[in-house]
């Protein structure tokens, strides 16, 4: 299980980079971000497909009950990220425009987005078992 999770977050930060890296692209003339090189976005790109290639590898090999612990565990762990989002994002907006926003606080933001996505796709895609054991989880004490 904890292959299976390091697994999922390596996934999740590649999508990370893939977003930073395509919000940086070179706009005509802006000022502010550096943008990204086109071998970053190449690269970034390559890394998220070799890690979902591997995620689909590992689901395939879990049984329906490993996946849903994977799951609950993927969940509870968005769960205490969004919880600790105020103090990762500090007093920033994200009014802000990206242009003057700086790299490290929009990869935050970034990864704040993401994880939320997530997190509602799992929510909702949970089955009974998996929504059960979700909420004995959230219900227990930290």
């Amino acid at each position: 299980m904890t292959h299976a999770l390091m697994l999922l977050q390596q996934c999740a930060y590649a999508r990370v980079l893939c977003e930073f890296h395509r919000r940086r692209a070179p706009r005509g003339g802006s000022e502010g971000l550096v943008p990204t090189t086109a071998d970053e976005l190449v690269d970034s790109v390559r890394r998220l497909k070799a890690c979902d290639q591997r995620w689909e590898g590992m689901r395939r090999m879990l049984g329906a009950d490993d996946l849903a612990r994977v799951r609950v565990a993927r969940a509870l762990y968005l769960q205490s990220m969004r919880r600790s989002a105020p103090a990762r994002l500090g007093p920033w907006s994200d009014c802000c425009g990206v242009d003057c926003m700086p790299p490290s606080h929009l990869l935050e933001w970034v990864s704040y987005d993401l994880e939320c996505m997530e997190l509602a796709d799992l929510e909702a895609s949970m089955g009974p078992e998996e929504a059960a054991l979700y909420a004995c989880a959230m219900d227990r004490p930290t």
